[in-house]
């Protein structure tokens, strides 16, 4: 799980085509820590967050399903930060995976897991670092990636946004992730969740870009978490903000 130390400096974007990528990594010393994917075919877009901070640089993989996907982070030893998925043009799943080289907690990359699935793997030891929800064949479906740590992780699902906050209250935590989605067509959360160490925080739901900017101006915050609301159309964003 990335340090909650505030960076030095922060820059996030959205609207970006997939081959803008690259162009969006033009300060020195910044690295990716999340990119998201919104719209699909030719109005594929990717929202991003970039952290100037110390450590090696963040590298991208794009467009690979998940047996490459796997081959890829096996041949370049690199270890997974940020995942996300979408549809290709001929509808097949696709990968947006950050990654990151040299030392870090020990991480692993899991897809086309059902939620039993999930909190399986959180026995033992294991936390979300990040992950995705996304419909699948007669059940929602989940990509994690998860790291070895000596506190076991939290992680929620089904809940509207008040029963969510009431339930992370209850636990005494903050959030780290965020992944809305329609369920009979109503708006749910998963989330993942950390033991609060206190400091300010904040999340909202269903913010366009100018206010999701504003907020994060009015909170003196930096975004640990930005993520697309599915079907929005003009696109919205869910943010997880901590105080500077």
């Amino acid at each position: 799980m990335s340090s909650k130390k505030p960076p030095e400096s922060w820059f996030w974007s959205h609207d970006i085509e997939p081959d803008q990528i690259p162009d969006t990594l033009v300060v020195p010393g910044a690295r990716m820590v999340r990119l998201a994917s919104y719209g699909e075919g030719p109005r594929l877009r990717f929202v991003n967050i970039l952290y100037k901070e110390p450590g090696t640089p963040h590298a991208w993989l794009l467009g690979l399903d998940a047996a490459a996907l796997g081959h890829k982070l096996a041949e370049s030893g690199a270890h997974p930060v940020s995942i996300d998925t979408y549809l290709d043009p001929e509808g097949a799943r696709r990968y947006a995976v950050v990654t990151g080289q040299g030392p870090a907690p020990v991480t692993s990359l899991h897809v086309d897991l059902d939620e039993a699935g999930v909190r399986r793997l959180l026995e033992g030891g294991r936390r979300i670092v990040d992950f995705v929800t996304y419909p699948g064949a007669g059940a929602r479906r989940y990509a994690v990636i998860v790291e070895e740590h000596r506190e076991p992780g939290m992680w929620l699902t089904g809940l509207d946004a008040r029963q969510l906050d009431e339930k992370v209250l209850a636990l005494g935590a903050r959030l780290w992730r965020v992944r809305s989605y329609s369920e009979n067509g109503a708006r749910r959360y998963a989330a993942a969740l950390e033991k609060s160490a206190g400091g300010r925080w904040a999340w909202y739901a269903d913010l366009d870009g100018d206010a999701l900017g504003r907020k994060l101006e009015e909170n003196h915050a930096y975004p640990v978490d930005i993520d697309p609301v599915p079907e929005a159309h003009p696109v919205r964003f869910n943010v997880v903000m901590y105080g500077e």
